[in-house]
């Protein structure tokens, strides 16, 4: 596929492989009866076509014109293809993280105000079809252009909260090719999507990747996902965050990952034990990047010719950027059209000019000419001798230590590293002693001779103090665990 050339929107690549690949294999995927089920180009095809004519009655029915859907997206078949039939039919998706608390969906539908999907209906739609599979699909004639509304994610929550990003038509097919030229894939390629569709980095550099190079996508949720599916699929591509990363590493009996050839790894860096256990144990390359659910989301990425640990590679297609006080600004097609409903945010983000202000510290590694991410600008710690510490490398380091799932540097009255240690590992036992020596190990003569202490969290941190990629939210545990 030549990632090249131009289409307005993925949809249009999606029906050209329909066309094109027919009888192939599209999507694994497991459907409403929880049976996992392969489904070919053509038979994709007809579905997306039964669930955009169902989907497009049903918004008549509402009896005022709307161009907005939203449901809980959860991986599924179902998922896949709503997805594509929002596409198809032009209109604005709202996927919302089925994992959300329902106060939380009721909160952001509020100010939606669209047709809500209930995905069980569009699983009936799709197995009561009278279509034969032969039958051929047909396009919605397109209405809409490439600068419209596609699509709504919402951020992560690290340093506030979750906003929803806009994201354009040419947003998304512009990223997702750009994305391709720094790491190509091909139709004799089989991708595992374990990360959740409803979030920037899946939606792009699984879905989007997917559609443009025609290869077969499984689809399937996290750990517990890639141990049901890598048997079956024998994935060669896969996009995973550093915990899911780490995970693989230590199960050595896990089958079905033989001939994986390359992982993504975004969210957060991995760590340089886990690099080169992937690369020199595993012969997997390990491409990293950089982005935000702002920028579609891919910014930097590294490729398969110059993938190093530490870096996330040079910049994709399309951007223009600049450095200004180590904070890195950005500006080009991919990024969104705003925040949804919040246009003060919007201009806080973005100036007059279309400069992204990415909130990232950064600097250009001088030997390779690529990338390194030094952490969020808040979250740097300034010692009064003027020397500057980044938690994001020292935190990157200290949750290599086994038994050890997160941890947070903090500077209040002095530097304090808290430690999120497995509930199993009591603090009176030799392991914990030994756990605790490793820690500080690590963090000795990166403190600048400033004082520190290292403290176990009374309680593990929960699943609301972590974003959807298992990084820390940072605001919201200081203003719960240490506000008093």
């Amino acid at each position: 596929m030549n990632v090249t050339e131009k289409k307005m929107d993925l949809i249009e690549h999606f029906w050209d492989d329909v066309s094109s690949r027919g009888n192939s294999t599209a999507l694994i995927a497991t459907n409403h009866l929880g049976e996992i089920v392969s489904v070919s180009w053509r038979e994709l095809g007809r579905w997306v076509s039964t669930a955009s004519a169902y989907l497009s009655n049903e918004m008549s029915v509402l009896g005022t014109p709307t161009d907005r859907i939203g449901y809980l997206s959860d991986n599924s078949l179902a998922c896949v293809v709503t997805a594509l039939s929002c596409m198809n039919l032009g209109v604005i998706e709202f996927p919302f993280d089925h994992r959300l608390p329902k106060h939380e969906i009721d909160r952001r539908w509020r100010s939606i105000q669209g047709l809500w999907i209930d995905l069980v209906e569009i699983s009936s739609q799709l197995s009561s079809s009278s279509q034969g599979p032969e039958a051929i699909s047909k396009r919605t004639k397109p209405t809409h252009k490439p600068e419209s509304p596609a699509l709504v994610l919402w951020t992560s929550g690290t340093t506030g909260d979750p906003k929803g990003v806009t994201l354009s038509r040419c947003n998304l097919v512009g990223n997702a090719s750009a994305k391709l030229q720094a790491v190509p894939q091909d139709e004799d390629d089989r991708r595992l999507c374990v990360l959740p569709l409803c979030h920037g980095y899946a939606r792009t550099c699984d879905m989007g990747t997917w559609l443009i190079s025609g290869c077969t996508l499984a689809v399937s949720l996290g750990y517990e996902g890639i141990k049901q599916y890598a048997g079956l699929v024998q994935p060669t591509l896969m996009n995973l965050v550093p915990s899911l990363a780490k995970k693989l590493l230590d199960n050595k009996e896990l089958k079905g990952l033989d001939q994986l050839r390359l992982i993504g790894c975004g969210g957060a860096g991995l760590s340089e034990e886990d690099y080169f256990k992937w690369t020199h144990e595993r012969g997997v390359t390990v491409i990293q990047g950089y982005g935000l659910t702002e920028t579609s989301p891919v910014i930097c990425s590294a490729t398969p010719e110059c993938a190093g640990p530490g870096l996330v590679g040079d910049f994709v297609t399309g951007w223009d950027y600049r450095i200004e006080n180590d904070q890195l600004f950005v500006r080009g097609p991919h990024v969104m059209l705003g925040y949804w409903n919040d246009r003060e945010s919007t201009d806080l983000k973005i100036d007059s000019d279309g400069w992204l202000a990415t909130g990232d510290q950064v600097e250009v590694d001088p030997e390779t000419n690529q990338l390194k991410i030094l952490g969020r600008i808040d979250d740097v710690i300034i010692l009064d001798n003027a020397n500057k510490i980044h938690p994001h490398w020292i935190e990157g380091e200290i949750n290599t230590i086994s038994g050890i799932n997160h941890s947070m540097l903090i500077q209040r009255d002095s530097l304090e590293l808290w430690i999120d240690v497995s509930e199993e590992i009591q603090p009176e036992s030799e392991r914990y002693q030994t756990l605790y020596q490793e820690a500080e190990q690590i963090i000795q003569g990166k403190t600048y001779g400033e004082p520190y202490s290292i403290r176990r969290f009374d309680t593990p941190l929960i699943s609301t103090e972590l974003t959807p990629k298992g990084t820390l939210r940072r605001g919201l545990i200081r203003k719960r665990r240490f506000s008093s």
